[in-house]
């Protein structure tokens, strides 16, 4: 699966890949660097982008209008063994509050 987030926004694109349960990492070319986000039957369990890790870099890469992705498919042994970091739409809808937030500000 490989796309702009012109096409697929951001919240589009994970909800996708969560209600198909897809089970590998998300790769992405953005404005302010490469970011990757693996996931695990839908899960989020760990997102870097630009320096930050985790739940920040997951809604950082939410915020984003423009950029490249490409899905590929596959976990190593480590990171199928990773927690989740959160309930699903939990961390979507967090992530799309603060985007509002500094969007409305």
């Amino acid at each position: 699966m490989t796309g702009t987030l012109e096409q697929m926004p951001p919240a589009e694109l994970f909800q996708t890949l969560n209600y198909n349960q897809k089970t590998g990492t998300l790769k992405l070319n953005l404005p302010k660097g490469p970011a990757e986000v693996a996931l695990r039957g839908g899960a989020i369990l760990k997102a870097q982008y630009n320096q930050l890790k985790g739940k920040p870099a997951f809604f950082a890469v939410l915020g984003e209008h423009k950029g490249r992705f490409h899905f590929v498919p596959g976990l190593t042994g480590s990171e199928m063994s990773l927690p989740e970091l959160g309930m699903f739409m939990e961390l979507l809808m967090e992530g799309l509050r603060q985007i509002d937030e500094v969007e409305g500000a």
